[in-house]
């Protein structure tokens, strides 16, 4: 990156300042215009001519302004130069300004621009030097395009994750997107259980003012959607989000008249299936936007996830608690015997009890394990599946440390952490080269008594890193939110050789090294 010069004086040229420029011109890295108080262009130099499409010949003598200043920044610059002709009052010199210049096509490109003078005799020059930084403000719109997407997609799984019901978890869904996009509406279609594939409507609604959807709600309770028909089914039939700038004009809307103009929708998927519709309503007239739509499709595909999950979970309360009304029922029957059994003068009273006894007291423990979540994760396997998941070559992943098996919260809380770190390696450090490699070890120490898990992933082999000029979202996830989901602490350093992360979080005092039965 070339530096631009400053000067601390006004520098005075009294032979030709072109010529003096000549150095300046010819070795500078970014473009160099230079022009005269009246807004000509008197010098261009090669990478002006690469950068804006117009040759020096063509540059010259012509007015800056109507060269390469866009349309909307023409009246400030021309009453800037009017300014200094006026009372010598040049605001923008001396500083580094962010603005954006247009090239020999039309296109307009963000510059980094930095203004400099000089006298030469009683004539003053402007030495602009501009820096095309378009690389740059794409990988900044990236970074931020992720940033949103990954706090999206933590937050509304997080929400999905915690709720009791595949009702609630859909609300929960609709509500953190109104929230974050600034939509007011938001509703839930499902897909029915016939063999015909066909989106129903539900009470499932989300409304940032209470009623101000009701005659749109009232329009969608009574309607279905087909593949291809309406914006839902358009949804269902491509299994892409759709958007609609002006739905009331739109072809395909088919609730017209209700008070809002834009909408969109976006699939859930389970098994790369649509199992539901979400879409969303706005009283204004809005363009796509493009970020968005590139969030709500992987959302929506994470999302499938959980919500199938949450029925899988429904469907097994639901049998469990049948289980349990048949295996009540088998107790009592089994009672029952046990009385007939010990019928008659020859029955112990004493034994009578104790076998009763013991009948409840398994019919207590039946309902106190069927009411508990028995699934655990072992830790070898968050660690495997979270490298795989972000598409790092399991060869260059060496993992060492005891079997351990982790509560529900600990493995989802620890595999999104190592899903960040593997993702970060795979940008920038140990997976963004060849030679690069990462190692995740653990093991089980004693703090105070109490047993712990203390977890590193080191880093070596790729890119000399060094620590982040910034905390992201990744960042905070990891050393707060695990932290504190955890209960312990999360420590990342930045070595020249490689990132390296350090978790400590306690045990259950019972933790056992097996799986559970």
């Amino acid at each position: 990156m070339s530096e631009y010069p400053s000067f601390e004086r006004e520098p005075s040229v009294e032979a030709d300042p072109i010529k003096a420029l000549a150095p300046i011109l010819q070795t500078a890295l970014d473009a160099v215009v230079v022009i005269r108080a009246d807004g000509k262009i008197v010098a261009w130099n090669g990478a002006a001519e690469q950068t804006f499409g117009w040759s020096s010949r063509e540059a010259l003598g012509v007015e800056m302004g109507a060269l390469i200043v866009p349309e909307q920044h023409r009246q400030a610059h021309a009453l800037g130069m009017q300014r200094y002709n006026e009372s010598g009052q040049a605001r923008v010199v001396g500083q580094r300004i962010e603005i954006t210049a247009l090239t020999r096509t039309g296109q307009e490109i963000p510059v980094e621009l930095s203004i400099n003078k000089m006298r030469s005799g009683d004539e003053i020059l402007f030495i602009g030097f501009l820096r095309n930084i378009s690389e740059r403000k794409r990988g900044e719109e990236d970074l931020q395009r992720r940033a949103r997407q990954a706090e999206l997609l933590f937050e509304i799984t997080q929400l999905a994750a915690e709720t009791e019901s595949f009702e609630d978890a859909l609300h929960s869904c609709l509500k953190a997107i109104c929230s974050i996009t600034g939509w007011p509406v938001g509703h839930a279609f499902v897909l029915g259980k016939g063999a015909e594939r066909e989106l129903l409507p539900t009470s499932i609604w989300y409304e940032a003012v209470l009623g101000t959807s009701k005659a749109l709600q009232e329009a969608t309770s009574g309607i279905r959607f087909s593949e291809g028909v309406g914006l839902p089914g358009i949804v269902l039939a491509t299994g892409e989000p759709i958007w609609m700038s002006d739905a009331e004009h739109h072809p395909d809307f088919r609730r017209k008249g209700k008070g809002f103009r834009a909408a969109f929708g976006f699939p859930i998927k389970s098994e790369g299936q649509v199992i539901a519709v979400l879409e969303f309503f706005t009283t204004a007239v809005s363009s796509p936007d493009t970020e968005l739509m590139l969030t709500v499709r992987t959302l929506g595909e994470q999302l499938g996830r959980v919500m199938e999950r949450k029925r899988t979970e429904e469907h097994q309360r639901l049998l469990l608690h049948e289980l349990n009304h048949r295996v009540k029922n088998t107790l009592a029957i089994v009672q029952g015997l046990a009385a007939q059994t010990f019928k008659g003068d020859a029955a112990d009273p004493s034994s009578k009890q104790a076998f009763e006894g013991r009948l409840a007291a398994l019919a207590e423990a039946h309902d106190l394990l069927t009411g508990a979540n028995w699934e655990a994760a072992s830790l070898r396997d968050v660690v495997e599946r979270s490298s795989r998941g972000c598409g790092a070559d399991p060869t260059r992943v060496k993992i060492s440390g005891p079997d351990l098996w982790l509560q529900p919260k600990a493995a989802v809380s620890l595999s999104m952490a190592l899903h960040e770190l593997c993702t970060n390696a795979v940008k920038y450090g140990a997976f963004s080269t060849e030679a690069g490699s990462v190692s995740v070890s653990w093991k089980m120490i004693k703090n105070e008594g109490a047993p712990h898990i203390v977890l590193r992933w080191e880093e070596s082999g790729g890119p000399p890193v060094s620590p982040p000029l910034r905390q992201g979202f990744g960042t905070r996830m990891i050393e707060r939110a695990l932290a504190s989901e955890l209960g312990g602490s999360a420590k990342l350093e930045f070595p020249t050789s490689g990132a390296r992360c350090i978790i400590t979080a306690p045990l259950p005092t019972d933790a056992d090294p097996a799986p559970p039965d």
